[in-house]
C-alpha cells in the first residue's frame, strides 16, 4: 500500500537530520491528557467487569454472546489508545521502517472507524435476534447457531473489505504529519457520503426499523390479549425488552454518533475533535453499566455478588466480636473456701 503521505520536517543537530515521525508534539500529547484518564478509568471498569465471569455462571450463556462481541470491541479501542499513546510519547526512533510507519499509521487512522462501525452492526444483529425472539418466540442462540457465524463473519468483514478497498481504488489515502496524528483524506465528497450512509445513515434507520417493528408486534399482542381480558408474562417481558433496548440505544446514540459523524467529514484536529473523541471514551466507560441494563442477569448477578461481598464483612466483623482478648489475669489463683455440711 504505497497511499500514505508524510509531510516532512527536519530537526538539525549538527548536521544530523531527525525527523522522529512517531512522536507527538507537546500540544498534541496535552491534548490527550484527559483521554488518558478517562481510558485508565474504563479500563478498570471493563476489568471488573470481564472478573465477574470467573465468579458468575450465570452470565455465561450463549445468548449474550453479542454483548460480549461488543464489550471485546470496547477493550480493542482502549488497548489501540494505550499502544499509540505509548509509542507517540517514548518513541524516539529518528527513521522508522516503512512498514512500521505504516502499520502505526492505519492503527492510528483506521482502526478506531472501523470498531465503532462494527459496534453498531453488533447492535442491529442483537435488535434482530431479540425481535426473533418476541415475534415467534424461538431460542434463536440454539436452533440458528450456523446463521449466527454467518451473521458475525459479515459483521467482521464487511466493515472491514468495505473500508480497505478504497485504498487501492484511490478513494482514501493516509497522511502522516510529524508530530501529529496519521489521518484518512477522501478524494471526494461522494466518498464521504458514501461512508456516513455505510456506517451511520444505514444501520440507525435498520435499528429503528426493527425497533419499530418488535413494539408493533408487542402492542398487537398486548391489545389482542386485553380484549381476552388476560395479559400474559411473555407479553409483558417483551414489552420490557422493546422498552429497555430503546432506552438504551436512544442514551447511547447520543454518546456513540458524534464521533463516527466528525471522522467521516473531517480529518483535522481541533478542540471539537477532541471534545467529541472523549465523549466516544466516556461512553465506552459506561459501557458495561449500559449494556449491563439491557439484560436482567447482569443486574440478578450484580446484585449476588453485593450480596455475597455483604455477607462477608458481617462475617468478619461477628467473628472478631467473638474472638476478643481476656481481661483477666493468667497468674492470679481463686481460692474458694469451701462450703460447711450442716
Amino acid at each position: 500500500m504505497n497511499n500514505i503521505a508524510i509531510e516532512p520536517l527536519v530537526f538539525n543537530v549538527k548536521n544530523l537530520t531527525c525527523t522522529r515521525p512517531l512522536l507527538w508534539s507537546q500540544a498534541a500529547t496535552e491534548s490527550r491528557a484527559a483521554r488518558l484518564y478517562v481510558c485508565i478509568i474504563a479500563a478498570i471498569i471493563h476489568s471488573i467487569f470481564w472478573l465477574q465471569l470467573a465468579f458468575c455462571s450465570s452470565i455465561r450463556l450463549r445468548s449474550l454472546q453479542w454483548i460480549y462481541a461488543y464489550l471485546v470491541t470496547d477493550l480493542l479501542l482502549l488497548f489501540r489508545f494505550f499502544f499509540l499513546y505509548v509509542i507517540g510519547t517514548r518513541s524516539f526512533e529518528c527513521e522508522p521502517s516503512q512498514f512500521s510507519l505504516l502499520f502505526i499509521c492505519i492503527i492510528q487512522a483506521t482502526i478506531d472507524n472501523y470498531l465503532n462501525i462494527i459496534e453498531i452492526y453488533i447492535i442491529l444483529a442483537l435488535n434482530v435476534c431479540r425481535y426473533v425472539q418476541i415475534a415467534y418466540n424461538k431460542d434463536v442462540y440454539r436452533l440458528y447457531t450456523k446463521q449466527l457465524i454467518l451473521a458475525h463473519l459479515i459483521v467482521y468483514l464487511l466493515p472491514l473489505f468495505i473500508l480497505a478497498i478504497q485504498f487501492p481504488l484511490g478513494w482514501a489515502i493516509l497522511v502522516k504529519s510529524v508530530d501529529e496524528s496519521c489521518d484518512v483524506r477522501y478524494s471526494s465528497i461522494y466518498t464521504q457520503m458514501m461512508n456516513v450512509i455505510f456506517a451511520f445513515v444505514l444501520p440507525i434507520i435498520l435499528n429503528i426499523l426493527v425497533l419499530y417493528i418488535s413494539a408493533r408486534r408487542v402492542r398487537l399482542a398486548t391489545t389482542l390479549q386485553r380484549i381476552q381480558h388476560h395479559v400474559s408474562a411473555r407479553e409483558k417481558y417483551n414489552r420490557s425488552l422493546v422498552i429497555q433496548f430503546l432506552l438504551f440505544y436512544t442514551f447511547w446514540l447520543m454518546l456513540w454518533s458524534p464521533n463516527v459523524i466528525i471522522y467521516q467529514v473531517t480529518s483535522t484536529i481541533t478542540e471539537g475533535t477532541n471534545i467529541v473523541r472523549l465523549i466516544n471514551f466516556t461512553e465506552i466507560a459506561l459501557d458495561p453499566f449500559i449494556i449491563g441494563a439491557l439484560d436482567v442477569r447482569f443486574w440478578q448477578a450484580w446484585k449476588n455478588v453485593w450480596a455475597h461481598v455483604k455477607r462477608s464483612r458481617l462475617c468478619n466483623q461477628h467473628n472478631q466480636r467473638q474472638i476478643q482478648p481476656t481481661d483477666g489475669h493468667v497468674n492470679t489463683i481463686s481460692l474458694r473456701t469451701p462450703r460447711q455440711q450442716t
